[in-house]
């Protein structure tokens, strides 16, 4: 993540220091600084002139998060007609939508839905997983195998 600093301070500084809160700092008055890792990262700028020096810290003021990747199981992935299942979210990034495809032409964006499939046959199943980051998408290709009630 780039982020554009600016420094706003008043009484005309001639020298500046950022903190940027993961182990680097800058001299520059107005920096841009890429913050590569997730986290959530404390700033802090030091500005001197003839008259004195002044710090202003902004506490968990960056929040940087990585792109979710989706994953999940379901529970049962085969059995006769009507078949329920129940899927269960298993992505990592912390995802705050869900857009599921059960592969019958039925969809939903619970976190962890159930479905019915009422028709005999082999779904592939898709999850897109997203958050402020981005988005990931996991296909389980004929992962639901229902069949036929034979008497």
């Amino acid at each position: 993540l780039n982020v554009k600093f600016t420094d706003t301070s008043t009484g005309t500084p001639t020298t500046w220091k950022w903190d940027f809160g993961d182990g680097t700092s800058s001299i520059q008055q107005s920096p841009t600084h890429k913050y590569s890792k997730a986290g959530v990262y404390t700033v802090s700028l030091t500005v001197k002139n003839a008259v004195g020096t002044n710090t202003v810290t902004k506490t968990d003021y960056i929040k940087v998060t990585e792109k979710p990747v989706a994953e999940f199981s379901a529970s049962p992935t085969s059995g006769k007609m009507p078949l329920t299942v129940a899927f269960t979210d298993k992505s990592t990034g912390t995802p705050t939508k869900w857009k599921w495809n059960f592969g019958d032409g039925t969809t939903s964006t619970q976190q962890n839905p159930k479905h019915k499939y009422s028709k005999a046959g082999n779904y592939t199943v898709t999850l897109t997983a997203t958050n402020a980051a981005g988005s990931s998408t996991t296909t389980k290709t004929d992962y639901i195998k229902v069949t036929t009630n034979t008497k």
